[in-house]
Parts: structure tokens; sequence; C-alpha cells
């Protein structure tokens, strides 16, 4: 029998579906959705991008560490995580150690670059072959979400009720 869980983690590339899929799935849950770069942009004042650029990387990821924290204590929630979430050791670990379920949203590259196009506030996409390099290294990380369901060539609708089939709310 599949554990109930008061508590869901989206994961997958920018891109993906994770912050349109997230709120149609809470909405649908009853729950509050989050969308941890919405809440990190919040609590610092500026953009993703802004950080990154005067701050750098590391900077953003122990900012990032640190809103994941705070956002975990607020079950039942639908939270959709940044693209490099996941793809942070740490991270991982501590989202397995709250119990939560976690969905990758898998989306291939071409559907992905297709989404992404045009999308200037997103420090890490702007050249394609970073944005391929990115994609390949976070690859390995998405494969180990508990539950895969796949996006490409279908709509947010049809991706929530693949996600509430995984009959784990």
């Amino acid at each position: 029998m599949t554990r109930r869980r008061k508590m869901v983690f989206l994961l997958g590339f920018m891109g993906s579906g994770k912050s349109t899929v997230g709120e149609l799935l809470a909405r649908e849950l009853g729950w509050p959705f989050i969308d941890l770069d919405t809440t990190i942009e919040a609590g610092q004042g500026t953009s993703i991008r802004e950080i990154f650029e005067r701050r750098g990387e590391l900077f953003f990821r122990e900012i990032e560490r640190a809103a994941l924290t705070e956002v975990s204590k607020s079950a039942p929630a639908v939270i959709a995580l940044g693209g490099g979430t996941w793809a942070q050791r740490e991270n991982l670990e501590f989202i397995r150690s709250t119990g939560a379920a976690t969905v990758w949203l898998d989306c291939g590259i071409d559907e992905l670059r297709r989404r992404c196009a045009g999308i200037e506030n997103r420090p890490l996409f702007r050249d394609p072959e970073v944005f391929t390099q990115l994609y390949l290294q976070r690859l390995p990380y998405y494969r180990l979400a508990e539950h895969r369901v796949v996006t490409d060539g279908y709509g947010a609708d049809e991706v929530v009720q693949k996600i509430l089939r995984l009959n784990i709310f």
C-alpha cells in the first residue's frame, strides 16, 4: 500500500512545468502552493538573476538551502523546487528526510529548449551549450526522484491528473 503524503516536491529542469503544474495540483488538493524561487526572490527583495550576478552561485545555494528548510515546515503543501535545488546533494538528502513525496516532471531537452526560448531572467540558460551541459549534469539527480511523470506533449491539467493517479495523497 502506498503511504499517504501531506507534502510533495516537484522537481525538474527549468521549463518542465513545476510552477504551472504545482499551482494546479495544489488547487486540486486544497493545499497551499509554494514556489521556492519566488520565496527566495521575495526574501531577498531581488531576482534570482540579480542574486547570481551580484553574489554568485555559492551565496544563492546557501539562501536556497535556508528557504528550503523553512518551506518544508509548511505541511500540507505542494512545493516547486528550483531547477538546481534537487541536484545539490545536501538538499536531496534533506528533502528525503522529510518523508515528502518527490515527483520529477520529466521533459525532453528539445521541448525544454522550446519552452525556455527567450527567457532572459535565468542566469544559467543564456547559452545553448550551457543549457545542454546543465541539463545533462542534473539528469542523474532528477532520476533519483521517487516518482517520474513525463510532461512532453501533455497539458498542465493532464500532468496534474497523472500525478494524482500516483495515489500518494
